[in-house]
């Protein structure tokens, strides 16, 4: 079978981590893999891709057609959209099998996954979630032909090796509590702007906490200047961006993994760190996270400010024995879930599901086709009325 991936954009990010994971699963099954994405990236992790050249903006007619063109030219026999609104938006106008996955339920003034989803109900045959909360709030069992299958990371071994003792917090008097923060430095969905904050509010109270960031992004350099100023920096280690093997021997002997992110779906990075034995203290977002941690492995918290993520994180290093165990259940949760005996079962049932898939009929013309909506009408008007005043007191 010749399968089509689609994806925004191949650079360092979970979406790109899960394509490059089921490609190669895919391909030691004997079916003939295809990536075509919608927009480069100078530190792509995928080894081979097209990309559509950018002739006009995302949505335009023009652009569609084009995209669709470049689809097209790899034959595929099966699409399977992993990231990307564009590239979801061109499920409607294909006449073979599609498959969407989707790796969060993001609701903000800019994208409404949900809202979306109800608009490519149609026009697709098969969903895919990381984990089975998402799976079952995206294919509803209402008798309805819309298939769904977990697409679970396949994580590296690397992270898996942890050894069984949990390392971390050392001597309870005088060792620091250390906290990592791995992913992109932005300040739109991770929010880092939150953090130099965050490590302030922490270093009032007196607890003995170490800061490792892993990552890099747009927000690097601006994050180090907000340490300065606020003087927390003698607390905070940068590590940059690391490959899998230095990673996974950082993690193992920390103590926290911290995020203060505006939405997620799993983060890969959450999942790698609880394999090396680090408890989580992560937003509550009911996406992936809150179903890893059902029965124990860390702390779930309302992350609706600084004040409210240092508050979290405060709490949850009151006492070393009560990190030291959740730990210990951090570890075993992701040994059971993330084995990979456990993983290549259920991509093997992914892969029997795509081989079954037939078009449904369902199909809109480039040309005729109403636009898809990112928000609803309400959000949309709003975020238009706030960009005007916005504009208003600049020029007054």
């Amino acid at each position: 079978m010749r399968i089509t991936f689609l994806t925004h954009f191949p650079g360092q990010g979970g979406s790109t981590v899960l394509l490059l994971q089921l490609k190669r699963f895919l391909e030691s099954r004997g079916h003939a893999i295809s990536v075509v994405v919608g927009e480069d990236s100078d530190s792509a992790l995928i080894p081979d891709y097209q990309v559509v050249p950018r002739t006009a903006s995302p949505g335009n007619r023009d652009r569609l057609r084009l995209y669709l063109q470049w689809v097209q030219r790899t034959k595929p026999d099966l699409v399977y959209t992993i990231s990307g609104t564009e590239e979801s938006n061109l499920l409607r106008f294909l006449r073979i099998p599609r498959v969407l996955h989707v790796s969060s339920l993001e609701q903000h003034e800019y994208l409404d996954v949900p809202f979306r989803l109800r608009q490519l109900q149609a026009y697709t045959e098969c969903r895919t979630a990381n984990t089975p909360d998402v799976l079952m709030r995206i294919c509803p069992a209402d008798g309805g032909v819309l298939q769904g299958f977990t697409a679970p990371y396949l994580l590296n071994p690397c992270f898996a090796s942890s050894p069984d003792t949990i390392g971390g917090t050392g001597s309870f008097d005088t060792d620091p509590i250390s906290v990592c923060f791995v992913g992109r430095l932005e300040t739109f969905q991770k929010r880092v702007h939150w953090l130099p904050q965050i490590v302030k509010q922490c270093q009032r109270s007196g607890r003995n906490l170490e800061w490792h960031i892993y990552g890099s992004g747009p927000w690097e350099r601006r994050f180090c200047e907000a340490l300065k100023e606020n003087g927390s920096a003698e607390s905070v280690r940068f590590h940059g961006w690391l490959e899998a093997e230095g990673l996974a021997k950082r993690l193992a002997k920390a103590d926290l993994f911290f995020l203060c992110s505006r939405w997620e779906g799993l983060p890969i990075a959450m999942a790698e760190a609880m394999l090396c034995g680090l408890a989580c203290v992560v937003p509550a977002i009911p996406a992936g996270i809150t179903h890893v941690l059902r029965t124990g492995g860390g702390w779930l918290y309302d992350a609706t400010s600084p004040a409210r993520c240092a508050d979290a994180l405060l709490k949850a290093t009151e006492d070393r024995a009560i990190i030291q165990r959740k730990k210990t259940e951090a570890q075993r949760i992701a040994r059971a879930m993330f084995a990979r005996q456990t993983v290549e079962e259920q991509l093997s049932r992914l892969e029997t599901g795509l081989k079954t898939l037939s078009f449904n009929g369902n199909v809109l013309d480039v040309g005729k086709a109403p636009r898809m909506r990112a928000v609803r009408a309400p959000v949309w008007l709003r975020r238009q009325l706030l960009a005007l005043v916005r504009r208003v007191r600049k020029n007054y």
